[in-house]
């Protein structure tokens, strides 16, 4: 007779059945579930790292009272800088309540790099004059750079012929403008400008002058002063100027530089700079347009020095190819990003340079262009820019670049 105590008495050797595979599956269930922790792909992981480097950065620019770290806006290839800025604001904000009569911001700088680089200056600003719609600046700065670039003129000019210069440079002077209507701006100023050139303090490169004579160099033997007078239009309808999402910027500058003591280098350059910024998503991606033009010109009998002529190469123009790689009295640039948000501190880009220079006028067009390109790294904090990194390639390698400020 089957009793529930025999079909319970599992060491009589009964027949199990169905009974034990129903008992095991209920032990199964009433058994706690342990869920393994989902994999994590590359890309999450370094995501808080990203926003670690952010908020490192920013803290390393964080203003304290005024003073700030500051970059001193050096040339690629400077070497890392320790450098430091103070800015006043009566308001906190150098874009708050811009009908503010009479104010006055203040800007100083103090930087030194690892490659002897140095720069000091200020840049005192006078907004809405008497409550005039009427501002000024007076600016000052001095700076020596020991080891700057200089490979020959024109496309054709090789990189195996890089050599190295030593600039120094005094300025100082006065711009006044006026702003008629909302984002318009219209002015002119006047600069002293004292360069001194010299040799080249960069152990592992010729110095310039031991390459080049002065027929090929011009302005290295002999470095007059200059006046520059400067008359300039711009209308900036970006949305956010440090990061901008939409709208673009216009803006044209023509300048005379006047040589003070030789009479011999006259000459005037005009730049144009169009930028245009398209959102893309939900303002989660934005492809950014920039075209820069410089044009230069003289009379007979004057010469361009030429360390004021316009340079492609480096950071911000064509990041592929070494700091003023390529040199000469016009260039043309254009440049395309598609920039969009990664992280919440952190967009990634990828970007197209091409370029050159020219002698003549009649050669600038889009002809036999110099083309690099990459990707990067933007990060920032909720209100700026704290941190560029591009990784750049053209025809002579691979550069990397880490700014402190967008490209455009």
């Amino acid at each position: 007779m089957f009793t529930p105590t025999l079909a319970l008495g599992l060491s009589q050797g009964e027949d199990q059945g169905p009974s034990r595979a129903a008992s095991l599956e209920a032990q199964h269930q009433a058994a706690p579930q342990t869920v393994l922790p989902q994999e994590r792909s590359p890309a999450m992981k370094a995501l808080p790292r990203g926003e670690e480097v952010s908020r490192f950065v920013a803290n390393l620019l964080r203003v304290w009272k005024g003073f700030h770290f500051s970059t001193g806006d050096f040339p690629a290839g400077a070497g890392f800088v320790y450098g430091v800025g103070y800015t006043y604001s009566p308001l906190g904000d150098s874009s708050a309540v811009e009908s503010f009569p009479d104010r006055l911001d203040l800007d100083v700088v103090a930087a030194y790099s690892t490659r002897r680089y140095a720069l000091i200056g200020f840049d005192l600003r006078l907004r809405n004059f008497r409550g005039t719609p009427l501002h000024m600046a007076l600016h000052g700065k001095a700076s020596e750079f020991p080891q700057e670039e200089f490979f020959g003129f024109g496309r054709a000019s090789r990189e195996e012929n890089r050599t190295n210069y030593l600039k120094r440079s005094l300025e100082g002077g006065l711009d006044l403008w006026i702003e008629p209507l909302k984002r318009l701006r219209v002015g002119g100023g006047a600069t002293y400008l004292s360069p001194s050139i010299g040799s080249g303090r960069d152990d592992r490169f010729v110095s310039s002058e031991d390459f080049f004579d002065e027929t090929t160099l011009p302005g290295f033997q002999r470095q007059p002063d200059f006046w520059r007078f400067d008359g300039f239009m711009d209308f900036d309808y970006r949305d956010q100027p440090w990061d901008p999402r939409a709208g673009g910027f216009l803006g044209g500058r023509l300048s005379s530089f006047r040589d003070r003591h030789l009479d011999t280098f006259h000459f005037r350059r005009f730049e144009g700079d169009l930028q245009h910024y398209f959102p893309l998503s939900r303002r989660e991606g934005v492809i950014a347009l920039r075209a820069n033009l410089v044009m230069t010109d003289f009379s007979v009998g004057d010469a361009v020095p030429f360390y004021y002529m316009p340079t492609l190469g480096g950071g911000e123009k064509l990041r592929g190819f070494r700091e003023s790689r390529f040199r000469d009295l016009n260039s043309v640039l254009l440049t395309a990003e598609y920039r969009w948000k990664a992280w919440w501190v952190l967009d990634m880009a990828l970007f197209l340079d091409a370029g050159k220079v020219t002698f003549d006028h009649a050669d600038i067009n889009l002809k036999n262009l110099e083309a690099s390109y990459g990707f990067g790294l933007r990060f920032h904090s909720s209100d700026a820019l704290v941190l560029r990194v591009d990784l750049a390639f053209s025809r002579e390698g691979f550069i990397p670049l880490f700014r402190f400020r967008h490209v455009f």
